[in-house]
C-alpha cells in the first residue's frame, strides 16, 4: 500500500496526489466536511458535527479532527474504495491511473489461497462493447453469477446487481468532492495523515470488510451484553455490528493481527 510518513509528509507524485484526493472524497459525507469545502449538495441538513480531540488516537486525528474529519472515517472510506476498480476511477472521477496505484481494495477472488485485501484498485476488464458503464457492471457479475467464491459471499446475484448500483452511486456522489478538492487542494499536512493508511483507521476497516466478506458470519454468534444474551445476525454492513466508533474500539481493530486465512 503507498501510504505515507504522517503528518509532515510531502507529495509531489502526481499518483499520490490523487490517491490523496480519492481517499478524501470517497468518505466525504461520512468523514464530515473538510473546513475549506461547501456544503454538501447531497445532505445539505447533515450535522457534521466533529469529536471530541480527546477521541484521537495520534497526532494526525487531533489534526483531522480539527480540520473537520468524523472518528468513523476509516469505516467510511473503507465502504467506498472495496471495490473500486481502474476503470471506475476513470469513469467516475475523469483520470487516469496506473496498475500500480495504492489505493487499497477487497479482492473479488474468495479462494482459500487467495488475499483478502489488495494494495492496488485492479482492472476489471469490463467488456468494452458496452458503451454504458451500468451494463459493465453487469455483465461482469453475468460472467462469475456461477462462481460462489467471486464477490460477496452467499449474495444471490441481484443482491450483487444492487450492491453494484449502490457502489455507483456512492462514486457518482463523490465525483463532486474530487473535483472540488482539485480545484480547492488540501493542505500537505492533511494529505499526509490521511493517505498514512497502515497507521490510521483506514487500512484496518478494510481489512475488517475484507474478512467479513470472505467469512461470513464472523461477526456474528452470541453476544455477551446483548438483551437475553442472543445472537447477533450475520452481519455485512460496512460498520462494526455494535456501530461502535469508540476509542476503544478503534485501538482494537487497529491491534487486530489480520494475518493467515
Amino acid at each position: 500500500v503507498r501510504v505515507s510518513s504522517g503528518i509532515n509528509a510531502e507529495y509531489g507524485d502526481p499518483t499520490m496526489s490523487l490517491t490523496v484526493a480519492l481517499l478524501v472524497c470517497l468518505g466525504a459525507v461520512a468523514l464530515g466536511r473538510p473546513d475549506h469545502l461547501d456544503d454538501s449538495p447531497f445532505f445539505p441538513d447533515f450535522d457534521w458535527a466533529t469529536p471530541d480531540p480527546e477521541e484521537a488516537l495520534s497526532e494526525c486525528e487531533v489534526y483531522l479532527y480539527g480540520k473537520g474529519m468524523r472518528s468513523n472515517y476509516g469505516m467510511a472510506i473503507a465502504h467506498r474504495l472495496h471495490s473500486l476498480t481502474v476503470e471506475d476511477i476513470e469513469y467516475y472521477f475523469g483520470v487516469s491511473v496506473p496498475e500500480d496505484n495504492g489505493i487499497p481494495t477487497v479482492n473479488m477472488d474468495m479462494r482459500p489461497d487467495a488475499q483478502r485485501v489488495l494494495p492496488n484498485a485492479p482492472l476489471a476488464n469490463y467488456d468494452e462493447g458496452f458503451s454504458s458503464m451500468g451494463l459493465k457492471h453487469l455483465d461482469r457479475i453475468l460472467r462469475h453469477m456461477d462462481e460462489k467464491l467471486w464477490s460477496i459471499k452467499n449474495y444471490h446475484t441481484l443482491e450483487k446487481v444492487a450492491h453494484t448500483f449502490h457502489m455507483s452511486e456512492l462514486w457518482s456522489r463523490a465525483s463532486y468532492y474530487f473535483h472540488l478538492l482539485n480545484a480547492n487542494p488540501m493542505d500537505v499536512s492533511m494529505c499526509g495523515c490521511i493517505t498514512d493508511v497502515s497507521n490510521n483507521d483506514i487500512l484496518p476497516e478494510i481489512e475488517l470488510l475484507a474478512m467479513k466478506i470472505k467469512f461470513p458470519g464472523i461477526t456474528s454468534g452470541a453476544a455477551p451484553g446483548r438483551p437475553g444474551n442472543g445472537a447477533w445476525p450475520i452481519n455485512y454492513a460496512y460498520n462494526n455490528p455494535h456501530n461502535d466508533n469508540s476509542v476503544a474500539y478503534r485501538r482494537i481493530l487497529r491491534d487486530f493481527d489480520f494475518s493467515g486465512d
